[in-house]
């Protein structure tokens, strides 16, 4: 039996399947990989190793199938090439889909994210660009693939490393443009996505002015903050005339929101 590691298995494998597995499943693979070693030897993974990544995705909830079905795939693939002993695909368990009002539910509930509408313009680009690479990406592991060499192959690691970067952006895009929820203009009762906001530092007693946005947009040095960064966090859902603590960068700051404004 060949000595081979999991990263050139998966390499092997997935370019004998390469019309038969999609980016999803690809992304998956790249994943479990990553969990489990890409050096490491495939004989030295263990069934508590599998079953251990499997538990953890089923406890995600969301698509388990999904994320799981390719990796039963690949393990069942290492059992009938004989390299690895046993059929660790057993491992895997996959629950059934749970049924309500009749309606087999297949997608978690989850929370809506705020952005704006050039937020999502600008997520929406990037994954149209970086979907337009993948048939290069593609190209160039079948290319470094052929040398039939996967133990020293710079090229193929390379290009196996981007494909998985890659993939890995393009899902994190695609679930942000589903979940995305274009910020109304006219604002809400407190300080939000869209909002401009000044707020007096009491500490220099000094204004200071910031635009909320996500955050793809965010941009510190233009004062385009986003609700997630350490003064966005401690202003978000307040109003104006209330007085808050961030601890920034630059240590512990007080600030009164004077104004809050929403772009008509």
């Amino acid at each position: 039996m060949t000595a081979l590691d999991i990263g050139n298995a998966l390499t092997r494998y997935l370019s004998e399947r390469a019309s038969k597995l999609d980016s999803y499943a690809h992304q998956e693979l790249h994943r479990f990989a990553s969990h489990i070693g890409r050096e490491k030897l495939i004989e030295q993974v263990r069934a508590p190793h599998v079953a251990g990544y499997a538990e953890a995705e089923v406890s995600k909830g969301g698509d388990v199938k999904g994320r799981l079905d390719p990796v039963k795939g690949f393990l069942t693939y290492l059992s009938k090439k004989g390299l690895h002993t046993e059929n660790l695909s057993t491992h895997v368990k996959i629950p059934r889909p749970s049924i309500k009002g009749g309606a087999v539910s297949t997608r978690p509930a989850f929370q809506t994210m705020e952005m704006t509408q050039s937020g999502l313009e600008a997520r929406k680009k990037e994954l149209a660009d970086l979907k337009g690479q993948r048939p290069e990406i593609v190209q160039a592991i079948r290319t470094a693939a052929a040398d039939k060499d996967f133990r020293e192959n710079a090229p193929l690691d390379a290009a196996r490393e981007e494909q998985g970067k890659i993939e890995a952006r393009i899902r994190d895009l695609e679930e942000e443009i589903r979940r995305a929820e274009v910020v109304d203009a006219q604002g809400g009762s407190g300080v939000g996505v869209g909002a401009t906001v000044t707020l007096r530092n009491l500490d220099s007693d000094k204004d200071e002015t910031y635009s909320i946005v996500d955050t793809m947009e965010a941009d510190p040095a233009s004062a385009k903050i986003s609700v997630s960064s350490p003064i966005g966090a401690a202003i978000a859902g307040k109003t104006e005339g209330t007085q808050v603590s961030a601890q920034t960068p630059k240590g512990a700051r007080r600030y009164l929101i004077n104004k809050v404004k929403f772009q008509v």
